[in-house]
């Protein structure tokens, strides 16, 4: 999500000035854990615990919303061949993750590394939400790919950090920092993430400098569809075709009505590059003739 600037709150006059300044950042607040069921294979659905403590950013509180629910769900019937483990690849990479939901579940499903990122104020709860699940994420080995490349065995790495839009050449992941202009990412995943006006532009541009031109590499949206940001939707696709993006895949989805009490129609897409799956195409025709 995009940031925008706020001032800080006036301390009130009744209040004391603290005698003793605190060492250390406050722990989160604990607030109720919520339950997704989320399908990793078409056997095997993994409850995902979630929080959502009171933290803010872009003027936002932090929500998991109805399209996270349903592009996690989504996931496991979308396949992705993995290249083989590079210092220069992030496996898989959400924008604008929010509590994480569908990063959490996208390491699940693809067995792969993956990396969780927002504005910095909300950086703290996804590493909560993270906590949470690494009981049964810690049992997830990291797939060897069918095509013999991938090492296969180790534990899949998940991790969370800073990816500001207005500024989007930069992930900084704890004291580790990715730059677009040497690192790519093989997966992106972005959830509910068109909520202003400048965000298609924002958006587009963050997708453009991190996928990485591979034909098997897929960028997976999912939108609620409501009407005030229709236009920013339709917006965002012309900016997507227009980097030479191709929508592969898409669908709708209705979030349960118990759960959620804001829009519930979520559409959901894949993209890949259309000048690569063009050139994979002619290859394959020439092989068969």
């Amino acid at each position: 999500m995009a940031p925008s600037p706020s001032a800080p709150s006036a301390p009130s006059p009744l209040s004391a000035p603290p005698s003793n300044p605190p060492s250390a950042p406050s722990p989160l607040p604990i607030t109720p854990v919520r339950h997704f069921p989320i399908p990793l294979t078409p056997h095997h659905t993994q409850p995902i615990l979630i929080t959502e403590p009171n933290l803010r950013a872009d003027n936002l509180p932090l929500e998991t919303w109805a399209s996270s629910t349903i592009l996690a769900s989504q996931l496991h019937l979308v396949p992705v061949s993995f290249p083989a483990p590079s210092p220069s690849m992030i496996p898989i990479l959400e924008l604008g993750a929010g509590t994480g939901l569908v990063g959490i579940a996208a390491a699940g499903v693809y067995r792969r590394g993956t990396v969780l990122t927002d504005l910095e104020p909300i950086v703290p709860g996804l590493e909560g939400n993270v906590g949470l699940n690494s009981g049964w994420l810690g049992g997830v080995e990291e797939e060897e790919n069918g095509e013999g490349e991938g090492t296969g065995g180790g534990k899949v790495e998940i991790s969370a950090g800073v990816l500001d839009w207005t500024a989007p050449g930069i992930c900084t992941v704890g004291a580790k920092v990715y730059r677009a202009s040497e690192t790519k990412a093989h997966v992106i995943l972005a959830a509910d993430t068109l909520y202003s006006e400048e965000h298609p532009v924002l958006l587009s541009r963050t997708v453009g400098m991190w996928l990485a031109r591979d034909s098997r590499a897929r960028f997976i949206m999912g939108t609620a569809l409501r009407v005030a940001y229709l236009e920013e939707l339709r917006e965002l696709w012309e900016k997507l075709e227009g980097l030479g993006l191709k929508c592969v895949k898409e669908g709708k989805g209705m979030a349960e009505e118990k759960d959620f009490d804001d829009e519930r129609l979520v559409e959901w897409s894949v993209w890949r590059w259309k000048d690569l799956e063009d050139k994979e195409e002619s290859e394959q025709g020439q092989e068969v003739a």
